[in-house]
């Protein structure tokens, strides 16, 4: 099942993971699709997943 065109695919893999705040509305808003397919995108953009906590963003040198 295709989600995404190749386009907008693109546009999350490079800027979502730069959003200082990354939730389905901010998804949605900036990337112009909708609530279920933001949803998705995030599951998407998981780095690492424990039990009780997901990453998904970059790690930064602090």
């Amino acid at each position: 099942m295709v989600l995404f065109d190749k386009g907008t695919y693109d546009k999350l893999i490079t800027k979502a993971p730069k959003y200082k705040l990354i939730t389905p509305s901010v998804l949605s808003d900036r990337l112009r699709i909708s609530g279920s397919l933001a949803r998705k995108a995030i599951r998407e953009l998981m780095v690492s997943a424990h039990a009780s906590q997901q990453i998904y963003t970059r790690a930064t040198n602090t």
